[in-house]
């Protein structure tokens, strides 16, 4: 046998055993429709043999080397790709844990710098009554544990009698769930407060998210290939599985047979009772101090619906999966202008194309309207709908290796693999797009005592009895399978 031919046989074989490592990855990402792995299947074993044959003449014989090279080297691309994509789906579905960021805060001032300092200075510390107050115990037996000493403290019915014995100098710290410092940030009359604080200890807990099940009257009846998915946008540039505020509060209601999805925002101000709260109320931002079952929980009970997943999205995951998409275009209802950071933007009513920045900062603006908080909840709708249409475009495809790795590392889901790899096959099989719908409650606002306040009364919003009888109304229809168009939507609101 002839060198070439030697060589072209070798090929054919290495080809042969890629081709079964490339059916075998992507049959392993559930993904790809399975008439199509059958079709690569049949052609991928049909071009060793071709190959060997072509070694029979010395003119396609060379030609069957070079076209098996290029074979191979498509095969070991392709081979990356789908290695990336299992892993990256891998890291964001099946969320099943969060994390509780429990800190010992003092005074930026503060002589102590360690929480060393704080001990042997025999500080007083002060704690919440309620909220996560097994995860302080736990982290202040960890103390007690390594220093071997009891440690002072004191009891405060909320984060903000707790901030005013700080500044008062009646506690010399405080340990608490890190949410709660993110809501004296985000209250009125201690905005930004946690610039005048520091971490002295930091102790990440990491627990099961625990299936709530509250008190639900008539539950909404749901077509086959309808789900319901909560979408939180929490407020925090870190981790997205740690437990914050969720500014973003959107019910994405799919009908996978309609290829209808509702996206029905709820304001973040919104004043509800929690399901571990006994009835007490408080802004529906707060619940997910408490963890995300929490938040799905409240809305469960606002809606009378079961959620049957939820998304979590952080602030910097926002940015960075659009600018991986290399922007999007977004249809802003006003002509508008913030500052975000060092940066401001203007923004033309009609349609928009935004960097990741740009889109942060058009969702979370509310100063510019004269109703705030429900403009903003109508303006991060818009940025879903356009990053959706995004991903059904050939931009997906033009920054496919960006995508996934900015949605590895800022978004997570509890849709297992098999499920997401479902929506998606069904996505490649059919031409048909997606019809994005939405709606927003509406309120009033008032001032109410709230849980996380201790009672104390905060601005809130009230909810609007119309309007909530309305969203029920679309929720109902969607899952149904009833055809809508915005028009009909914006046209019956109340």
């Amino acid at each position: 046998m002839s060198t070439r031919k030697m060589i072209g046989c070798i090929l054919a074989a290495v080809e042969f055993v890629i081709s079964i490592l490339f059916i075998w990855f992507a049959i392993s990402t559930k993904v790809i429709p399975m008439k199509y792995l059958l079709f690569a299947g049949i052609a991928l074993g049909i071009l060793p043999i071709l190959v060997v044959l072509m070694q029979i003449r010395k003119t396609s014989g060379i030609v069957g080397i070079v076209l098996s090279v290029l074979v191979i080297g498509g095969l070991c691309y392709g081979i990356y790709l789908l290695r990336h994509t299992d892993k990256a789906l891998d890291k964001v579905t099946g969320t099943t844990t969060e994390i509780t960021v429990v800190n010992v805060y003092v005074k930026k001032d503060d002589a102590a710098q360690s929480i060393n300092d704080a001990v042997k200075n025999s500080y007083k510390f002060g704690i919440l009554k309620e909220g996560e107050r097994d995860k302080v115990n736990e982290a202040i037996a960890q103390i007690e544990k390594d220093f071997g000493v009891t440690l002072a403290t004191q009891e405060f019915a909320s984060i903000f009698d707790l901030a005013q014995a700080l500044d008062a100098d009646l506690i010399n710290a405080f340990i608490v769930n890190s949410g709660f410092v993110d809501a004296l940030d985000g209250s009125e009359e201690m905005s930004n407060y946690s610039e005048g604080l520091r971490v002295l200890l930091e102790k990440q807990i990491e627990t099961e998210v625990p299936v709530q099940e509250p008190e639900k009257k008539e539950e909404v009846p749901k077509q086959a290939g309808s789900f319901v998915m909560y979408i939180s946008g929490i407020d925090t540039f870190g981790s997205v599985s740690v437990k914050a505020r969720s500014d973003v509060n959107i019910l994405a209601v799919v009908n996978r047979n309609t290829r209808q999805i509702l996206l029905l925002s709820t304001p973040r101000d919104y004043w509800v009772p929690f399901p571990v709260t006994n009835g007490e109320r408080d802004k529906l931002t707060h619940a997910g101090i408490y963890g995300i079952d929490v938040s799905m929980g409240t809305l469960e009970m606002l809606y009378d619906v079961s959620i049957d997943h939820f998304l979590r999205l952080n602030f910097s995951g926002f940015e960075n999966i659009i600018d991986a998409l290399g922007g999007v275009d977004v249809d802003s209802q006003y002509a508008f202008s913030t500052v975000m950071g060092p940066n401001s933007y203007s923004y033309q009513k009609g349609i928009n194309h935004l960097s990741g920045d740009a889109a942060l900062a058009f969702a979370r603006e509310r100063y510019s309207f004269s109703d705030g908080d429900f403009q903003r909840g109508r303006n991060q709708m818009a940025v879903i709908k356009a990053v959706i249409g995004s991903l059904e475009s050939s931009k997906l495809l033009k920054n496919y290796t960006a995508v996934l790795d900015s949605l590895a590392d800022s978004f997570e889901t509890s849709m297992s693999k098999d499920e997401l790899g479902e929506l998606v096959q069904e996505q490649l099989q059919t031409d048909k797009s997606w019809t994005i719908l939405q709606y927003s409650v509406k309120g009033k606002a008032a001032m109410r005592p709230c849980y996380s306040a201790g009672g104390g009364e905060r601005s809130v919003v009230l909810q609007d009895d119309a309007s909530i009888a309305y969203a029920n109304e679309l929720i109902r229809k969607v899952l149904n399978g009833e055809v809508m168009t915005q028009e009909q939507i914006t046209e019956n609101a109340p």
